[in-house]
């Protein structure tokens, strides 16, 4: 049953009530402007059902919305949790990422687990990274020919990744040639998602200083639409994921005019 949730007290939530938990706890988080307009009621209204959900230990309330109680209540979901979950596809998409890098290119990578499987690909490259990642930092800082630069800022235990006004303050000279960044969500109508506003404010910060942008995604994300907006589908260069994601999804995508990639095992 639901962490921190008595396992009884379901069956007093109201039916929208029901929906809303199933909503969160399918897509990870809820935003009160849509689920407003998915069940037609004010977000005072939606505002007041979370507000009961949160105190019955089924979600977490936060700006604007609110998320499920497992991923709120430790923060960031754990990095050494992450890179146990789907790990062959983050493998096959960390190696094809790595092979759109040339010597010579100006890289800024997130603090996600799937970027993190890419450094062992970077090896004999000549490289400039820019990160906020410890890890992918101390992967790279012992490599020749590559320069990394540890974006400062406050530290993120959970993802072990360094956030906050300073950090993003920081990017703003930087010009960055590709940017290799993974999500939350990826859906062809709500475009690429985060969850935890921290990570999703510095990614946007380098969305807006990167010449291109690879975005990698294991099949476990599509469909998904999470809390914080990061940008739109169409604004990605190159979208990187594994074979489990249909053939049908990928020329979908593909008209669209969003270039799609499946990583090789």
């Amino acid at each position: 049953m639901r962490n921190g949730a008595d396992k009884n007290s379901f069956i007093f939530l109201n039916e929208r009530q029901r929906k809303i938990t199933n909503l969160v706890e399918k897509n990870g988080s809820a935003r009160v402007s849509e689920l407003s307009k998915d069940f037609r009621v004010s977000e005072e209204t939606v505002r007041r059902d979370l507000e009961k959900l949160e105190t019955d230990g089924f979600v977490n309330r936060i700006h604007g919305g609110a998320v499920k109680r497992s991923i709120e209540e430790g923060g960031e979901i754990p990095v050494l949790n992450r890179q146990e979950t789907h790990t062959e596809e983050k493998e096959m998409i960390a190696k094809k990422a790595a092979s759109f890098i040339e010597d010579g290119d100006i890289v800024a990578v997130d603090a996600s687990t799937t970027v993190l499987q890419m450094t062992k690909y970077l090896k004999n490259k000549k490289l400039t990274v820019i990160t906020n990642s410890i890890p992918v930092t101390l992967d790279l800082v012992k490599q020749e020919g590559i320069e990394v630069i540890l974006i400062g800022g406050y530290v993120s235990e959970g993802s072990m990744s360094l956030v906050g006004n300073f950090a993003e303050k920081v990017i703003q000279d930087y010009h960055v040639d590709k940017f290799f960044f993974s999500c939350m969500g990826v859906d062809i109508k709500r475009g690429v998602s985060e969850i935890h506003e921290a990570q999703a404010l510095l990614k946007k910060q380098l969305i807006d200083i990167s010449e291109q942008l690879f975005l990698l995604a294991d099949y476990s994300k599509f469909g998904v639409k999470s809390l914080i907006g990061l940008c739109d589908l169409y604004d990605v260069d190159y979208l990187i994921t594994d074979n489990k994601v249909s053939i049908e999804k990928i020329k979908e995508l593909n008209n669209l005019g969003i270039k799609a990639h499946i990583g090789e095992e």
